[in-house]
């Protein structure tokens, strides 16, 4: 019976780079993921990652890891121009000119990595704005914006 299914222990996967994810399987299993509380640029946010039952590959985790060692540089080179261009009618109550004091990291999402493209996700809530702020990205190239309260 499905409705059982909720109460079934999920599989745990620890490692050194994401601490402990829980591992959520559907009957598709291109739609299995991880899920879990990771440290990210010194502060716990949350993290999907789709993988299957041997849990992220090297290439997710260094990809991971990469954001993490470069994330100052991916914000002020990729991150800020994109959303001053999105938010461009907003900008002054966007919160932008304060984005380290206005923006607090909700979680990040990396999905299997194809022909060495890294589909990814960052997700801010915005404090001016009252809505969290994701930002949808093929490699370091970032592709659409989608504003959710």
């Amino acid at each position: 019976m499905e409705i059982f299914d909720i109460f079934t222990k999920k599989r745990k996967f620890v490692n050194g780079v994401f601490g402990e994810l829980v591992y959520t399987t559907f009957k598709d299993s291109s739609k299995n993921f991880y899920d879990g509380k990771v440290k990210f640029q010194g502060k716990e946010i949350g993290l999907i990652i789709d993988a299957d039952k041997n849990g992220p590959t090297i290439e997710q985790k260094d990809f991971f890891k990469k954001l993490d060692n470069e994330y100052a540089e991916i914000k002020e080179k990729i991150i800020l121009p994109f959303l001053r261009k999105e938010l461009e009618e907003n900008v002054k109550n966007s919160g932008l000119e304060n984005f380290d004091s206005e923006y607090e990291f909700d979680g990040i999402s990396i999905e299997k990595i194809k022909n060495g493209k890294t589909e990814w996700s960052i997700t801010y809530d915005s404090k001016p704005m009252r809505h969290y702020v994701s930002i949808d990205f093929i490699g370091m190239k970032p592709k659409h914006m989608t504003i959710d309260g």
